[in-house]
Order: C-alpha cells, then sequence, then structure tokens
C-alpha cells in the first residue's frame, strides 16, 4: 500500500475555497446516501451521462460521490494539494481554475466514451482535484511529499517523494488503465487526464509563480519545524520572493540579515521598510523595532506616521527606551506631519517626566509645545504638566 499523507508546501494564505468546498461534498454526500453508497435515484437524475451533457450535470456531478471511499479519497487529496495551490493562486483564481479542470475531464472523458455509452452516468470530483494536482505539478514541481508505505506486515515506513514524481505516478497509472479497461472498470481515468492537463494550461494562461527546489526545499524544512528562525537568510530571500506578502518571513528574513557580517542587502531594506505598515498590523513590535533600530535609516525614510505607531506600541509594551528614540527620530524629520510632531514632543515629555524623573527634558518639551503650538490638541495638558514639573524642580534649577 502506498498513500500520500502530507504536502510539505505551506499555503501562503488561508484556503477557504477549499476548506468550503471539502465542507459541501461531506454535506451532499450525507444528503445523498445511506452512508456508504450514494442513492441510485441521485446517480440517475444529476449524474453526467452523454445524454443530458450540459453544464448542469456537469457541475452537479462534481458534487456526488458513489460511496464512502470515494469520498474520502477525493476530499482527503482535495486536501493535500488544493490547500497550497489555493495559497499560491488565491480563492477566486483558484475556484476558476477547480470548475474548468472538472469541465476539461468531463469533456475528454464524454468526447471518447460518451457516445458509446450515453447512458451510463459519471459522478465524482477527480477531475476537478487532478486539475488541482496538475497545478501543484506546475507551481511547485520540487515539493515534497510524504508517502506512508506498508508491505504485507514485513515493512512499513514513510518516505518523501517530489511533487513531479506524485503527478506522474498518478497520471501514469490513469493513462496505462484507461488504455487497458477503456472505463470498463468503473473509474474515469480519462476524466483524470483531462483535468490535470486543464489544471496544468490554466496555470500557464494564469501566469502563476513557479517554485525552484531551492525553495522548495525551504518551505519543506519549514513544515518540519514551524519555526522561521531556523531558515537562512539565503532561504528567508527565497520565501519573500515567492510570497511577498508574508510578514512573518519578511521579518525573520531581515532579523537575519541584520544578524550576517555583511548586514541586510538592499533588497531586503527596501521590502522591508514597504512592508513596513503590514508588518506593524500582523506582528510584534518588539522584533520590528530592534529592525529599525539596527539599521540607522536615513531620517524620512520611514513616515512619521509609522514611527508613531511603532512609538505608542512600545510605550505600551513598557519599552520606553525605544519608544524615545522613535520620537526623537519623528522631531528630527522635517518633513513629519505637524500632528506627530506635536505628538512625539508631548509624549517624550511624559516619558522623561513619569519614566526617568528626569523633570528639566520635560519642562523643555512641554515649553516648547506651549510656544510653537499655541493652539494644539496638546497645549492646554502640556500647560498643565509644566506646572507640575517646574513644581518639582528646585529653586536653584527653576530660572
Amino acid at each position: 500500500m502506498l498513500l500520500p499523507i502530507r504536502s510539505k508546501n505551506p499555503p501562503e494564505s488561508i484556503p477557504f475555497v477549499t476548506i468550503i468546498l471539502i465542507t459541501i461534498n461531506i454535506v451532499v454526500y450525507a444528503c445523498t446516501s445511506n452512508g456508504f453508497e450514494i442513492k441510485e435515484s441521485i446517480v440517475n437524475d444529476w449524474g453526467l451521462k452523454g445524454s443530458n451533457f450540459d453544464f448542469l450535470h456537469m457541475t452537479s456531478s462534481m458534487f456526488l460521490h458513489g460511496s464512502l471511499l470515494h469520498i474520502i479519497g477525493n476530499m482527503w487529496f482535495l486536501y493535500l494539494f488544493g490547500f497550497a495551490v489555493e495559497g499560491r493562486l488565491k480563492s477566486f483564481k483558484f475556484l476558476i481554475l477547480y470548475f474548468l479542470a472538472g469541465y476539461a475531464g468531463d469533456l475528454l472523458h464524454q468526447l471518447i466514451l460518451g457516445a458509446s455509452h450515453p447512458d451510463i452516468p459519471s459522478i465524482g470530483a477527480s477531475g476537478a482535484i487532478m486539475g488541482v494536482l496538475g497545478a501543484a505539478l506546475y507551481m511547485f514541481p520540487h515539493g515534497k511529499v510524504t508517502f506512508f508505505y506498508w508491505w504485507r506486515l514485513v515493512s512499513m515506513g514513510t518516505f518523501d517523494w517530489p511533487m513531479w514524481g506524485v503527478a506522474g505516478m498518478y497520471l501514469g497509472l490513469d493513462i496505462l488503465e484507461a488504455i487497458l479497461f477503456g472505463g470498463r472498470d468503473g473509474v474515469g481515468h480519462l476524466a483524470h487526464i483531462g483535468g490535470a492537463v486543464g489544471g496544468l494550461f490554466l496555470c500557464l494562461i494564469l501566469r502563476a509563480k513557479r517554485d525552484d527546489e531551492f525553495t522548495s526545499d525551504a518551505k519543506a524544512t519549514l513544515s518540519e519545524t514551524k519555526d522561521l528562525r531556523i531558515l537562512s537568510r539565503m532561504e528567508l530571500a527565497q520565501l519573500h520572493r515567492v510570497n511577498p506578502g508574508d510578514t512573518a518571513v519578511l521579518l525573520n528574513w531581515m532579523h537575519k540579515s541584520i544578524n550576517d557580517p555583511g548586514g541586510p542587502k538592499p533588497e531586503c531594506r527596501e521590502a522591508f521598510f514597504k512592508g513596513l505598515p503590514k508588518m506593524l498590523a500582523e506582528q510584534e513590535i518588539g522584533p520590528i523595532a530592534t529592525c529599525i533600530a539596527a539599521l540607522n535609516h536615513p531620517i524620512g525614510t520611514i513616515k512619521s506616521g509609522l514611527l508613531m505607531d511603532c512609538a505608542t506600541r512600545l510605550e505600551r509594551a513598557n519599552d520606553n527606551l525605544s519608544a524615545m528614540r522613535m520620537y526623537e527620530s519623528i522631531l528630527k524629520d522635517p518633513q513629519a506631519a505637524q500632528g506627530d510632531l506635536e505628538a512625539a514632543m508631548f509624549r517624550g515629555g511624559m516619558i522623561s517626566e513619569a519614566v526617568y524623573q528626569n523633570f528639566d527634558s520635560a519642562k523643555v518639551a512641554y515649553s516648547e509645545i506651549v510656544r510653537r503650538w499655541p493652539m494644539s490638541p496638546f497645549a492646554d495638558q502640556a500647560k498643565v504638566r509644566l506646572k507640575y514639573v517646574e513644581s518639582r524642580l528646585t529653586p536653584a534649577q527653576t530660572p
């Protein structure tokens, strides 16, 4: 026995459509079967035949399965390969590929066998799922799939096989069995072949990105460890290139590059600053602030609004020293928005007063707000704080 049990190709986005398709197929099977096999009347009414070859029956037949083993096998394969394919194509394109590949499989099956057997219905999502496998072959030819093998209680275990080998095996078996049995074994081998070829060519039309062997090896390592920190700088760089929207990869790439003797390369720096807004929304502030501080970027490289976001989050995390540095960067930026300048000056004064008990620095900050921005929303608060810090200064310190 040879059974694929795991795909070492983590999805690049949440595979909502794949999950929904699996759910719908299971619900439809539960409603159209007695638990072990489908009701014959359902097959006759909604299965695809040469005599009712239309889009309605092509679509309905894709959600029908003949037995419990049929539905389990198809949904398992959809889970194994659909997550990664949808993650790369995103939901809308994946849905188009799924149905068009299914239709391509039905078309090939009916063109060759439908005329000679017009009243024999065909059902199942296998054509569409083989289309997903064809897409996986195109996009992840070196992606690792773990197989479980069992040979008469003598030998059992697991091994990894690249996607080109997996797809080649299943397609080869379908081609061989289509030639040997010609559909007499009750399996839609031609639908499988048509679906796989359809999925492959649709990826060509969609110009989907392809992973090289180096990228697939990095993904396999990540799948095993679930820890981006274990990957090398080069592996993280390649993962970013195939999925630039993954902020966790980007942040770890920058962190790894900072610790590299050569420092971050221009590609890494550019990607980091470009992805910073999304990163701030998705990742912890501590590692982000560490990277920003280590980069020694020119004043104005990061917009003042983003620095304000960083600084306020650092304050909430009680990292007041890093927050203070962010506020100082804003105050040095000639292009900073006035509102950010006012807020940075006030928050810097508050940290000086409340955290470091540096009343002289706090007094300077509050006085500057009152002088430069008398109509500022912070002006009234600054006046109140100014009176307080002046009261805390000794007479010798007070001018």
